[in-house]
């Protein structure tokens, strides 16, 4: 067998042994203990690097590279629903999405009636900048929409291009302009 090459008999026996002697599990704990203490007095090292904080738009992505993005991955649908090479599309963004943040509650009971005081939860970073505990991170809504084609002068076309804009990016039909194009 493989496996007995590799040593993992000898493994398996000495798992077993050890099972069975109180002195070898005592180790096993030890050591096992001995590792965890070791990789979390390595997180606490100063001079480690650590990760960004992450930005706004909670995917790293800026309000332009996102709609960007966007138009690009409609394009190639529309390319793909009508056969046109030089599709066109232009999304506008209603705003720059928002966060929720964690928030910490107290109450406080004075004269008979009860009080809530809130706050936001924030944590500082290794450079000493505050942020807020970001919980949720929700992308900016599509106002929006123009597609430009050289095949939306056929109703059918057009229609399909309505109605995929609609699903790909959540908005009413009343909010997606498709014309033809040159």
């Amino acid at each position: 067998m493989e496996l007995d090459k590799l040593g993992f008999g000898r493994l398996k026996g000495w798992l077993q042994k050890a099972s069975k002697d109180r002195k070898l599990t005592r180790i096993a704990v030890i050591l096992g203990m001995a590792g965890i203490v070791l990789i979390w007095l390595s997180s606490l090292s100063p001079g480690k690097e650590t990760d960004p904080a992450p930005t706004e738009s909670g995917a790293g992505l800026t309000e332009a590279q996102y709609r960007r993005e966007l138009e690009e991955d409609l394009t190639r649908i529309v390319r793909a629903v009508t056969g046109d090479q030089s599709p066109q599309v232009m999304i506008t963004l209603e705003d720059s999405g928002a966060g929720v943040y964690a928030q910490d509650y107290a109450e406080s009971s004075g004269g008979g009636s009860k009080e809530r005081d809130s706050s936001y939860v924030v944590l500082k970073d290794s450079g000493g900048s505050e942020h807020g505990l970001s919980l949720q991170q929700r992308q900016p809504r599509v106002l929006g929409v123009v597609i430009v084609s050289r095949r939306a002068g056929d109703p059918a076309v057009r229609e399909k291009l309505v109605n995929t804009a609609r699903a790909v990016l959540g908005v009413s039909a009343g909010r997606i302009c498709v014309v033809e194009g040159r």
